[in-house]
């Protein structure tokens, strides 16, 4: 049974190009119809100008590409000349017989223009928000972001930056003797061109990164006494007391950073690091030895409304993020070598080792994997922690 809605049905065609020698005049000539109409030109393959019915004149060039219709759009006849709309149109002729795509071509274009506009630093932001990350790693990035990236580079435009960029970079972190950083800053710069659309050419790939060198540093006792002796005399002072705890737990520089007072137990002697900044990505217990819990009794007393611990009006994430530089302020006050936040975490785990403290116990005071119940079970878990690195310090005290 024939459709009588098909019968009566008068779709509007489009009228079939006509092929002329176009000029200017003849093109002022075109009028609009009821639909759009094409006119090609004989003189160039594949220009056109279309009129539709509005009256809008737009020169245009149309071809077969692999066997697909292709259509791009030139220009409007208000704001091209002809002659330029047939130079355009010879142009992509010639991509066609080289073997490409106008449509890709035009595509890869317009994309680069727009990653032309795009800075690092705007690339850097959009990696971040790209997906979800723990806390501690977001903390990581923003950390080498700050202290790492020059200005010049955050301020360059992505399609504009090359390898001898990251290089520069590279080679200075080497000369300071941070190659580790060195490598951290290659991995995260290569891991934002990726997400910035460079990666058919990412020039962070053909920068090597540099044999991390493996720090065996370790503080002495001598070395603990004088650190110790400093930081009692600029105890209250709010980096001063962030680094005796860091000696006095071996904690993490990220988790510390984001201690938080609501995380602590001052009366069991108890810090519970969360998930979010644990490196495993399980809650940890730490134990707080005696002195590290009297240091925080102080601070809590003259807290603000802040839930940090260790606050800061100009970090972005309302507290403390890096306290290297106070730390190198610190030691060379006491007279000791070049230090870092991580020997300090190293320097507990030796001196636990050199106790006698067993494998255990050593894995417990560096960050102890908590169940749920963590607190009813402080007395048998935690305290045997706690004498041990109270004894670590015994020396040194």
């Amino acid at each position: 049974m024939v459709n009588d809605k098909l019968l009566t049905r008068n779709p509007r065609r489009r009228a079939a190009p006509k092929k002329v020698n176009l000029t200017e005049q003849r093109i002022a000539d075109l009028k609009p119809q009821g639909s759009e109409i094409v006119v090609l030109d004989l003189r160039v393959s594949g220009l056109a100008v279309r009129v539709r019915a509005s009256g809008t004149k737009t020169y245009v060039w149309s071809k077969k590409v692999a066997g697909r219709p292709v259509r791009l759009s030139l220009g409007r006849v208000s704001g091209l000349r002809l002659d330029d709309a047939r130079k355009a149109a010879e142009r992509l002729n010639g991509q066609v017989a080289a073997g490409e795509n106008p449509r890709a071509h035009r595509a890869a274009a317009k994309a680069a223009a727009a990653m032309k506009a795009i800075t690092l630093t705007d690339a850097f932001e959009t990696f971040k928000a790209s997906k979800q990350r723990r806390a501690s790693t977001l903390s990581d990035y923003e950390t080498v972001w700050r202290l790492h990236i020059p200005m010049a580079l955050k301020s360059k435009p992505v399609a504009d930056i090359v390898s001898a960029d990251i290089e520069k970079i590279k080679q200075n972190l080497l000369v300071a003797e941070k190659s580790r950083t060195a490598g951290k800053v290659i991995v995260m710069l290569g891991a934002i061109m990726n997400r910035a659309g460079r990666s058919h050419d990412n020039p962070a790939r053909r920068v090597e990164r540099p044999e991390s060198k493996v720090r065996t540093r370790r503080l002495s006792a001598v070395e603990i006494v004088a650190i110790l002796k400093v930081l009692d005399q600029r105890r209250g002072d709010l980096f001063a007391d962030l680094i005796a705890i860091a000696l006095l737990t071996g904690a993490r520089r990220g988790a510390l950073s984001a201690m938080r007072w609501s995380d602590l137990d001052l009366d069991a002697g108890l810090w519970t690091v969360p998930a979010t900044w644990s490196k495993n990505r399980r809650e940890l217990a730490i134990a707080l030895p005696r002195r590290a819990v009297e240091i925080l009794l102080a601070r809590q007393q003259k807290r603000s409304r802040s839930p940090w611990c260790w606050p800061s009006k100009k970090s972005s994430t309302g507290h403390i993020v890096n306290p290297e530089k106070p730390l190198t302020s610190i030691i060379k006050a006491a007279g000791v070598s070049k230090v870092s936040m991580h020997d300090l975490r190293r320097t507990l785990g030796s001196r636990l080792a050199m106790t006698g403290a067993g494998a255990a116990t050593i894995t417990a005071a560096l960050g102890h994997v908590s169940p749920q119940s963590a607190r009813a079970y402080v007395h048998l878990d935690i305290d045997p922690v706690r004498a041990a690195v109270e004894k670590a310090f015994s020396d040194a005290s």
